[in-house]
């Protein structure tokens, strides 16, 4: 009686073909993984950031960004995005604005250590930077270009096991190195304008 049973429960299943056929194999990934550096240094996690913007990848910033990060703006952006900036700029707020400006797909082309200088590998778990960084941005949607420059001072923390950027305080915008009479803003500026 078991045996007839099992039979009858089987044929339904036999009839539609085998249980395990294998299926069609998908098309690869149309995007190379991005090849983040270990966090074992402030030079390496500064890197992840670049790539981070050059990929528009809102992962690689998350994990660059410790959670007691803080970010300050320079006198410039603050008189012209007082509000956006009236609380202070934690790690969250940072996120949102990742989000937000990430997902224009904004074409960024970053140079990140502008000049030549001092990026010490830090002693007692932390390292402070004094940089210059440069990036153009293009808009995909009209295909302006805009380029930010500017002086910055970067706090690297070791956490655990891991470097992370702590502090980022923009000092002040500075000159266009194609046309140096005119000063270009600072990422203040884009956080503000994304800050809603």
């Amino acid at each position: 009686m078991r045996a007839r049973c099992l039979v009858v429960l089987l044929l339904p299943v036999l009839a539609c073909g085998c249980l395990f056929e294998p299926r069609d194999a998908e098309p690869p990934s149309t995007q190379d993984p991005i090849e983040y550096l270990p966090r074992t240094s402030p030079r390496n996690v500064w890197e992840n950031c670049r790539l981070a913007l050059e990929n528009v990848d809102v992962t690689g910033w998350d994990n660059a960004v410790h959670e007691t990060f803080l970010y300050e703006p320079d006198s410039q952006t603050l008189s012209q995005y007082p509000g956006a900036f009236a609380t202070p700029w934690g790690k969250p707020r940072e996120m949102t604005f990742v989000n937000a400006w990430f997902s224009n797909r904004p074409i960024i082309q970053a140079n990140l250590l502008d000049e030549e200088i001092s990026t010490p590998d830090g002693s007692g778990g932390r390292a402070e930077w004094d940089i210059i960084y440069f990036l153009n941005v293009t808009d995909r949607q009209n295909n302006s270009v805009t380029r930010y420059r500017a002086r910055a001072t970067l706090v690297f923390e070791l956490k655990g096991n891991y470097w992370f950027l702590t502090y980022w305080r923009d000092e002040s915008g500075e000159s266009d190195p194609d046309n140096p009479q005119v000063l270009l803003p600072t990422l203040g500026v884009v956080r503000g304008a994304f800050a809603g």
